[in-house]
């Protein structure tokens, strides 16, 4: 039986790897201001990747084991995927692998997460929902404590995040076809 999300998961992470090798800014013959914003822009486009590369091979464990959601239906996070594998009776050393993955606070997953949702997250959202109203300023500077601040992309770190996902993906599959 072929897995749709496979494909997927393989030409996120190809994407990913190729916008990590094009050549640096300095490389190219572009103006100073704009090579510092080509380069942030290649960097969120390989995080981009390596998010869909992740989603990807979740609703693919899902497929695999046979989980029977719909397109459009898979699973946001390890732990929602999890839940559907408990729910149908099921039991997965791989996803509960990827829910460790998703919880250890010193995890390569947890730094490409905050990562991530800093893309989406507007400067100071957190501070106004905390204080339950917009526009409140605060003289008071607030850190969100349970959330680890991101750490600035650079092509080494989406590099490390690159080996890291897809040596998972490498490994599991791999543990999947044992059985």
């Amino acid at each position: 039986m072929s897995n749709p999300y496979t494909g997927s998961v393989a030409s996120a992470l190809r994407k990913a790897q190729l916008i990590l090798q094009s050549p640096a800014p300095g490389e190219v013959e572009v103006a100073d201001t704009q090579q510092a914003l080509r380069e942030t822009a290649l960097q969120e486009a390989a995080l981009m990747q390596l998010w869909r590369a992740y989603k990807a091979f979740l609703a693919e464990q899902g497929q695999q084991l046979q989980l029977g959601f719909r397109a459009g239906g898979e699973p946001d996070t390890a732990q929602a995927l999890a839940q559907l594998v408990s729910a149908r009776g099921k039991f997965s050393a791989e996803v509960n692998e990827l829910v460790s993955l998703s919880e250890n606070p010193d995890s390569w997953f947890q730094g490409m997460q905050a990562a991530w949702e800093a893309l989406w997250r507007p400067a100071g959202a957190e501070v106004a929902q905390s204080e339950g109203a917009i526009g409140v300023q605060s003289l008071i500077p607030v850190q969100q404590l349970d959330r680890a601040a991101p750490e600035p992309l650079s092509r080494d770190l989406l590099m490390k995040w690159l080996r890291a996902l897809n040596e998972l993906v490498v490994r599991q599959r791999a543990h999947g076809q044992e059985w």
